[in-house]
């Protein structure tokens, strides 16, 4: 869905750029293009226990970022580039704004779970560059997600996952907790940032309450947590 919604967007910018005389005409280089890529639909959720199996295991590591990582992705359902461009300025008090995402959904707010408050308020306090994740490395196309995202990709497979299994494999784990917790689709999609499916709600509607995405996230529970 990405690479097709990237191709749109270049598809619409060369026929402005045709508009101005500055493409030439009768030409689309994009519209043709064949999109091959992984498909995200083959992802899988990790049961509740394999993401805390995955926390512990960072720790044991020392790897102490991965962990504070995990840590947030468990409790927010938020994507890995999110997470980790989350500036300390976003977080106000007992909840989160995410706004560099990659959809308009996705510009949201997100209470804090109570048991992710203490790691929030470390990391908060702790900060040395004003984000969250204080210190990560940031890559050539100012990607911050790289090298740890490749940390996290190791950790699993030592772990015994393979390919279905990836970073946003969380997300669909606090997904899936929501919806067999009864949280109804269109709360569950305010909080994790996903387009509404129907018209009333995804037109017409405010959003949910702050009130109520906190009551729904505070039933995300897992094994020993």
């Amino acid at each position: 869905k990405t690479l097709k919604r990237v191709q749109s967007e270049l598809t619409g910018y060369w026929k402005y750029l045709r508009s101005l005389g500055l493409a030439p005409k009768g030409s689309s280089p994009f519209a043709d293009l064949e999109i091959h890529g992984a498909d995200s639909t083959s992802w899988v959720p990790f049961r509740p226990s394999e993401v805390v199996a995955l926390r512990d295991a960072a720790t044991t590591r020392g790897d102490h970022v991965l962990t504070d990582l995990i840590t947030l992705a468990m409790w927010t359902g938020a994507r890995i580039e999110s997470l980790c461009s989350l500036k300390v300025a976003a977080v106000h008090g007992d909840y989160i704004r995410i706004e560099d995402d990659k959809t308009d959904a996705g510009t949201r707010e997100v209470p804090v779970h109570s048991r992710l408050m203490p790691t929030l308020q470390r990391l908060c306090d702790e900060s040395r560059d004003g984000f969250v994740l204080s210190g990560l490395p940031t890559s050539k196309y100012e990607d911050r997600s790289d090298a740890i995202g490749k940390r996290f990709g190791r950790l699993k497979t030592a772990l015994g996952f393979g390919k279905k299994h990836v970073f946003h494999s969380i997300r669909k784990t606090v997904t899936t907790i929501l919806e067999n917790a009864g949280i109804p689709e269109n709360v569950t999609a305010d909080i994790v940032g996903h387009e509404k499916p129907r018209i009333t709600y995804g037109l017409y509607s405010g959003g949910t309450e702050m009130s109520v995405k906190r009551k729904a996230i505070e039933l995300l529970t897992y094994p020993s947590v």
